[in-house]
């Protein structure tokens, strides 16, 4: 693997076959759930593979050598998966876990203990065979798992550190601090919420209606696909 003449597009082309793969067995699962009356964790499915220019980027800034980028560089390929609540977050871990078609390689819990910038999610590492025309391709990725507040934080904290070259203004580097403990408050508060629903519903013996499976979505990237 030589930077020079690289073909790209054919490297990158086992991530994003695997990034589609998932999302159609995540929704897939999601609809399981709803049709068996039980309980869906998963709220919503999305996936991306890192640019060229994020790539290498990133290899640079690890010191990474481009001939060992696909085994040194995990998150070529993330999945995140968002939830409402917290407990949530760790029922999709287990069921990641569970999977026969992946291989886990890490699991680093930044719910329970967050980065110093106040960054919180749940990222699993993992190594999985791709069908491709060639055989199977062994690639890694990585899956981020997170509840709506977490997400909505980490968003913006992104979009901050690509507009300032990831040199935040120290100022505004506290007030997202402090809006990540706002922001994990919320998410406490709403795991409350759900147990003591949960219990009473238990108690007073309440049925839920069926979930109805969701109205599907019509956007510019379903457009164009």
């Amino acid at each position: 693997m030589e930077n020079k003449n690289f073909n790209w597009d054919s490297f990158l082309v086992p991530y994003e076959l695997a990034i589609e793969g998932f999302i159609v067995k995540f929704e897939s699962i999601k609809k399981q759930y709803i049709l068996n009356n039980l309980y869906n964790p998963i709220e919503i499915v999305t996936g991306r593979v890192k640019t060229v220019n994020s790539i290498l980027e990133k290899a640079e800034r690890l010191k990474v050598d481009f001939g060992d980028i696909p085994d040194k560089i995990f998150d070529i390929a993330g999945i995140r998966i968002t939830c409402k609540y917290i407990p949530d977050v760790y029922k999709v871990m287990e069921l990641i876990k569970s999977r026969k078609d992946v291989n886990i390689i890490s699991i680093k819990d930044y719910v329970k203990k967050p980065k110093p910038s106040g960054y919180r999610s749940l990222h699993i590492i993992a190594k999985y065979n791709v069908e491709t025309l060639g055989g199977q391709s062994p690639i890694y990725l990585e899956f981020q798992i997170r509840t709506h507040a977490m997400h909505l934080w980490a968003s913006i904290e992104h979009e901050l550190k690509y507009k300032y070259q990831r040199n935040i203004p120290s100022t505004v580097q506290d007030r997202l601090f402090k809006a990540g403990i706002a922001a994990k408050k919320v998410d406490v508060e709403m795991s409350k919420i759900k147990e003591t629903m949960d219990k009473l519903e238990a108690k007073n013996g309440i049925t839920i209606a069926p979930q109805m499976l969701e109205e599907k979505e019509i956007t510019i990237h379903s457009l164009r696909k």
